[in-house]
């Protein structure tokens, strides 16, 4: 708690502080982009044959990490290395793909690799490798335009972000009076697995059921995205992902009883007297067999707030468009809603330098204390640097 008190005084204090025009990039652009950060959001670097854009980011992490006083981790990692493209096909069709190379090039992944077909920018048909619309966060999370080193915990711990899927749906934006705007996404997708539960030890992980690249039981889950933008200065989104997480049938006969997995998030952004405010929530149902009961966590909720504030442009000569940037950031996750432990609370202070809107060099002081199942408590902290830049 003191730690949160000293970070909203930190902020309070920049208040008097120019702001940098970072957080209004998106006023500027001859089109609203669909998701601000999004997959056809990002600043390509190279052009090649006229219609096709590459580009990609890396990021490194530095980090020394204490639990109850031990050292549970000190040294550096590549965290991750992102290539990714999109070509004009023609006017009425475009293609975009990501693939990320994580941990050093331990695990190689196709995040993204979508066709779209533009009927109208109110009706667009995409189908492929998709980033499912549960939350913002996972629309939109390149290590450059985020502000700190580490995702949120319910970003991570509880929808497993990045969440990529195979599926067909449609898109499209819907504008309002004046610069607002409605937009929606809904998909059918292949859904979870039952690794949720079975290839986790410690309790219901939903991020352990991802990976179903051939639908497991042949039913097609559904998810889904509407945002609410009066303006460019505020957006709120609200998103489900509802389907069968086993297989409960076998060429017509059923060999279990059907067992769903629903997601529901709510997610802000908005820009307020200068300063830049995101979040996100998002409460999990898992239907659990009774014989699992007590043991695995049949629900889950957490949320992250960030408010941060640009600072200091120009203060370096060398440097023209180059800024600072400082902010707080509070999580919470709940990882079995129906005990008083395992759960993690922690606060996030960050303090960023970007020498151009594509680089960012940040640093990071983290404290919190985890529960246990038993209610047992642990307290932990971190300092982070991390580098991250578009390319």
């Amino acid at each position: 708690m003191k730690i949160f008190v000293l970070g909203l005084l930190f902020l309070t204090l920049l208040s008097g502080v120019p702001v940098a025009g970072s957080a209004q990039v998106q006023d500027t652009l001859p089109e609203r982009p669909f998701v601000r950060g999004g997959v056809y959001d990002r600043p390509y670097l190279t052009t090649l044959l006229g219609r096709t854009a590459i580009g990609g980011y890396a990021e490194m992490h530095a980090r020394w990490e204490r639990v109850d006083g031990l050292t549970e981790e000190r040294g550096f990692e590549l965290k991750r290395w992102n290539l990714f493209t999109a070509t004009e096909v023609s006017d009425f069709i475009r293609i975009s793909a990501e693939i990320e190379f994580e941990d050093g090039g331990q695990e190689i992944t196709v995040e993204f690799a979508a066709i779209d077909f533009r009927i109208a920018p109110s009706f667009t048909v995409r189908g492929g490798m998709l980033l499912s619309p549960i939350g913002r966060f996972n629309l939109a999370h390149d290590s450059p335009m985020n502000e700190f080193t580490d995702r949120p915990l319910v970003s991570r711990e509880l929808l497993g972000t990045a969440l990529s899927e195979p599926g067909l749906g449609v898109l499209g934006t819907v504008p309002l009076q004046g610069s607002g705007r409605i937009t929606y996404e809904v998909y059918a997708v292949n859904g979870f697995h039952d690794g949720l539960v079975d290839d986790s030890p410690d309790g219901t992980r939903v991020p352990l059921g991802r990976g179903n690249f051939e639908d497991n039981n042949n039913v097609p889950a559904i998810v889904g995205r509407v945002a609410w933008s009066p303006s460019l200065n505020l957006a709120i989104g609200l998103s489900a992902h509802h389907g069968a997480y086993n297989v409960f049938n076998e060429e017509g006969l059923a060999v279990d009883q059907r067992r769903d997995l629903t997601m529901a998030a709510v997610d802000l952004e908005a820009v307020f007297s200068g300063f830049r405010m995101t979040g996100e929530g998002a409460l999990i149902g898992i239907d659990i067999s009774e014989d699992l009961t007590g043991v695995y966590a049949s629900k889950q909720h957490g949320f992250y707030f960030e408010i941060l504030r640009d600072f200091g442009r120009g203060w370096i000569e060398t440097m023209p468009a180059s800024f600072f940037s400082a902010g707080i950031r509070l999580d919470l996750i709940d990882l079995d809603a129906d005990l008083p432990g395992d759960n993690t609370r922690q606060v996030t202070l960050g303090a960023n330098f970007r020498p151009t809107q594509d680089t960012v060099f940040k640093f990071n002081y983290v404290r919190g204390t985890s529960r246990d199942r038993f209610n047992n408590p642990a307290d932990h902290g971190a300092l982070l640097f991390s580098i991250a830049t578009y390319f």
